[in-house]
């Protein structure tokens, strides 16, 4: 089985309203990379929850600092292989609901 993702690195100091433009283009699975992870905050969490909740795709955010949780509707991931195989996981899911 394939996956269909595309990558994405978020830049230092992007603004919220570009941001969410710049997410909202895409209609697959998002493997997201922030240059300064510091840059990571709560409009993040609930721009990627409301991507997964329309698109009906999966998020994984590059990271070995945060782990996930229930609260979030989209992932964390130490590589990239990993967040490949969670985004593979997740469609399967996905197909058999």
């Amino acid at each position: 089985m394939s996956i269909n993702y595309s990558s994405l690195i978020i830049k230092k100091g992007l603004d919220s309203e570009n941001l969410k433009n710049l997410i909202f283009k895409f209609s697959t699975n998002l493997i997201v990379e922030f240059e300064d992870f510091n840059d990571f905050n709560l409009f993040h969490e609930n721009t990627f929850n409301s991507y997964v909740n329309l698109k009906n795709k999966s998020i994984i955010i590059l990271s070995n600092k945060l782990t996930n949780s229930d609260i979030n509707k989209f992932s964390f991931s130490p590589t990239i292989q990993e967040a490949k195989d969670i985004i593979q996981i997740e469609e399967i899911e996905r197909e058999i609901d």
